[in-house]
Protein backbone atom coordinates (compact mmCIF):
# COMPACT_ATOMS: atom_id res chain seq x y z
CA UNK A 1 0.00 0.00 0.00
CA UNK A 2 1.61 3.27 -1.11
CA UNK A 3 0.83 5.81 1.58
CA UNK A 4 2.86 8.76 0.41
CA UNK A 5 0.98 11.76 1.71
CA UNK A 6 0.95 14.28 -1.10
CA UNK A 7 -1.19 16.70 0.92
CA UNK A 8 0.78 19.00 3.17
CA UNK A 9 0.11 18.44 6.84
CA UNK A 10 -1.13 21.73 8.25
CA UNK A 11 0.14 22.83 11.64
CA UNK A 12 -0.45 25.95 13.69
CA UNK A 13 2.82 27.60 14.69
CA UNK A 14 3.21 31.00 16.37
CA UNK A 15 -0.30 32.01 15.34
CA UNK A 16 0.37 31.43 11.64
CA UNK A 17 -0.88 28.54 9.60
CA UNK A 18 2.19 26.84 8.16
CA UNK A 19 2.89 23.43 6.80
CA UNK A 20 5.63 21.17 8.10
CA UNK A 21 7.17 21.51 4.66
CA UNK A 22 7.32 25.30 5.05
CA UNK A 23 9.16 24.84 8.35
CA UNK A 24 11.90 22.75 6.72
CA UNK A 25 14.74 24.93 5.51
CA UNK A 26 17.17 24.28 2.70
CA UNK A 27 20.86 24.53 3.56
CA UNK A 28 22.94 24.62 0.37
CA UNK A 29 26.28 22.83 0.11
CA UNK A 30 25.90 20.84 3.36
CA UNK A 31 27.55 18.50 4.23
CA UNK A 32 29.48 19.01 0.99
CA UNK A 33 29.24 21.13 -2.16
CA UNK A 34 26.30 20.34 -4.42
CA UNK A 35 24.08 18.90 -1.68
CA UNK A 36 20.86 20.72 -0.70
CA UNK A 37 20.36 19.64 2.91
CA UNK A 38 16.79 19.50 4.26
CA UNK A 39 17.09 20.91 7.80
CA UNK A 40 14.24 19.71 10.02
CA UNK A 41 15.32 21.57 13.17
CA UNK A 42 12.68 24.30 12.69
CA UNK A 43 10.04 21.54 12.73
CA UNK A 44 11.50 20.19 15.97
CA UNK A 45 11.17 23.62 17.58
CA UNK A 46 7.42 23.64 16.95
CA UNK A 47 5.51 21.57 19.53
CA UNK A 48 2.37 21.79 17.41
CA UNK A 49 4.18 20.54 14.31
CA UNK A 50 5.68 17.67 16.30
CA UNK A 51 2.25 16.77 17.71
CA UNK A 52 0.81 16.68 14.18
CA UNK A 53 3.66 14.48 12.92
CA UNK A 54 3.43 12.00 15.79
CA UNK A 55 -0.38 11.87 15.42
CA UNK A 56 -0.07 11.16 11.68
CA UNK A 57 2.55 8.49 12.32
CA UNK A 58 0.34 6.89 15.00
CA UNK A 59 -2.65 6.76 12.60
CA UNK A 60 -0.50 4.87 10.11
CA UNK A 61 1.15 2.58 12.67
CA UNK A 62 -1.81 1.45 14.81
CA UNK A 63 -3.52 -0.78 12.19
CA UNK A 64 -0.24 -2.66 11.71
CA UNK A 65 -0.35 -3.80 15.37
CA UNK A 66 3.37 -3.39 16.14
CA UNK A 67 5.04 -4.73 19.26
CA UNK A 68 8.01 -2.34 19.04
CA UNK A 69 9.22 0.87 17.40
CA UNK A 70 12.75 0.92 15.96
CA UNK A 71 14.35 4.35 15.56
CA UNK A 72 17.46 4.95 13.47
CA UNK A 73 20.19 7.19 14.89
CA UNK A 74 19.90 10.00 15.42
CA UNK A 75 16.91 11.86 14.08
CA UNK A 76 14.88 8.66 13.94
CA UNK A 77 15.08 8.81 17.74
CA UNK A 78 13.41 12.25 17.65
CA UNK A 79 10.28 10.78 16.04
CA UNK A 80 10.51 7.15 17.16
CA UNK A 81 10.67 7.70 20.90
CA UNK A 82 7.58 9.96 21.14
CA UNK A 83 5.72 7.57 18.83
CA UNK A 84 6.63 4.60 21.04
CA UNK A 85 5.54 6.59 24.11
CA UNK A 86 2.26 7.59 22.46
CA UNK A 87 1.48 3.96 21.58
CA UNK A 88 2.79 2.42 24.83
CA UNK A 89 5.41 0.37 22.96
CA UNK A 90 9.08 -0.39 23.56
CA UNK A 91 11.59 1.75 21.69
CA UNK A 92 14.62 0.07 20.11
CA UNK A 93 17.57 2.21 18.98
CA UNK A 94 19.59 1.38 15.88
CA UNK A 95 22.92 3.14 16.24
CA UNK A 96 26.18 3.64 14.44
CA UNK A 97 28.76 0.97 15.20
CA UNK A 98 30.46 1.22 18.57
CA UNK A 99 27.78 3.32 20.28
CA UNK A 100 25.77 0.63 22.08
CA UNK A 101 27.11 -0.73 25.39
CA UNK A 102 25.85 -4.34 25.34
CA UNK A 103 26.34 -7.25 22.89
CA UNK A 104 25.23 -6.26 19.41
CA UNK A 105 24.59 -7.48 15.91
CA UNK A 106 25.48 -5.22 13.02
CA UNK A 107 24.72 -4.62 9.34
CA UNK A 108 26.79 -2.82 6.75
CA UNK A 109 25.18 -0.73 4.03
CA UNK A 110 26.35 1.22 1.00
CA UNK A 111 26.77 4.98 0.77
CA UNK A 112 27.55 7.04 -2.32
CA UNK A 113 31.19 7.15 -1.28
CA UNK A 114 31.73 3.92 0.68
CA UNK A 115 29.97 1.95 3.40
CA UNK A 116 28.71 2.44 6.93
CA UNK A 117 27.53 0.10 9.67
CA UNK A 118 24.62 0.20 12.11
CA UNK A 119 23.96 -2.06 15.06
CA UNK A 120 21.31 -3.11 17.56
CA UNK A 121 21.48 -4.93 20.88
CA UNK A 122 21.22 -8.68 20.32
CA UNK A 123 18.29 -8.91 22.76
CA UNK A 124 16.36 -5.88 21.44
CA UNK A 125 13.91 -7.83 19.27
CA UNK A 126 12.31 -11.19 19.97
CA UNK A 127 11.10 -13.81 17.52
CA UNK A 128 7.62 -12.82 16.36
CA UNK A 129 7.97 -9.10 17.14
CA UNK A 130 6.15 -6.82 14.70
CA UNK A 131 8.21 -3.69 14.16
CA UNK A 132 7.83 -0.25 12.63
CA UNK A 133 11.09 1.41 11.53
CA UNK A 134 11.18 5.20 12.01
CA UNK A 135 13.59 7.75 10.59
CA UNK A 136 13.44 11.40 9.65
CA UNK A 137 14.39 11.01 6.01
CA UNK A 138 14.23 8.38 3.29
CA UNK A 139 16.95 8.94 0.70
CA UNK A 140 18.48 5.85 -0.96
CA UNK A 141 17.00 3.42 1.58
CA UNK A 142 20.35 1.97 2.66
CA UNK A 143 20.10 2.75 6.36
CA UNK A 144 16.44 1.71 6.63
CA UNK A 145 17.20 -1.55 4.81
CA UNK A 146 20.07 -2.25 7.21
CA UNK A 147 17.70 -1.68 10.15
CA UNK A 148 15.18 -4.05 8.52
CA UNK A 149 17.85 -6.74 8.15
CA UNK A 150 18.79 -6.36 11.85
CA UNK A 151 15.15 -6.85 12.88
CA UNK A 152 14.80 -9.90 10.64
CA UNK A 153 18.03 -11.48 11.89
CA UNK A 154 16.59 -11.39 15.41
CA UNK A 155 13.33 -13.04 14.28
CA UNK A 156 11.15 -9.94 13.96
CA UNK A 157 9.11 -8.69 11.02
CA UNK A 158 9.07 -5.12 9.74
CA UNK A 159 5.43 -4.13 9.32
CA UNK A 160 6.15 -0.68 7.91
CA UNK A 161 8.34 2.40 7.76
CA UNK A 162 7.63 6.03 8.65
CA UNK A 163 9.57 9.09 7.51
CA UNK A 164 8.95 12.80 7.82
CA UNK A 165 10.72 13.49 4.50
CA UNK A 166 11.32 11.42 1.40
CA UNK A 167 13.71 12.40 -1.38
CA UNK A 168 11.73 10.68 -4.11
CA UNK A 169 14.32 11.33 -6.81
CA UNK A 170 16.70 8.93 -5.00
CA UNK A 171 14.21 6.02 -5.26
CA UNK A 172 14.69 4.77 -1.69
CA UNK A 173 11.11 3.50 -1.65
CA UNK A 174 11.98 1.06 -4.42
CA UNK A 175 15.09 -0.07 -2.56
CA UNK A 176 13.03 -0.84 0.55
CA UNK A 177 10.73 -3.08 -1.51
CA UNK A 178 7.99 -2.84 1.11
CA UNK A 179 4.30 -2.03 0.72
CA UNK A 180 3.76 -0.02 3.88
CA UNK A 181 5.78 3.20 3.80
CA UNK A 182 4.53 6.53 5.08
CA UNK A 183 6.34 9.71 4.08
CA UNK A 184 4.63 12.94 5.11
CA UNK A 185 6.62 15.21 2.77
CA UNK A 186 8.09 14.12 -0.55
CA UNK A 187 10.55 16.08 -2.68
CA UNK A 188 10.69 14.78 -6.26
Amino acid sequence: MDTTDTKKSEVLTDGMLLTAEQLIRDVPDFPRPGIMFKDITPVLSSPKAMREIIDRFAEFVLPRKPTAIVGIESRGFVFGMPLAYELGLPFVPVRKMGKLPYKTIHEEYDLEYGTNTVEMHEDAISTGDRVIVVDDLLATGGTANAAKRLVERLGGTVEGFTFLVELGFLHGRLALAHEDILSLITYN
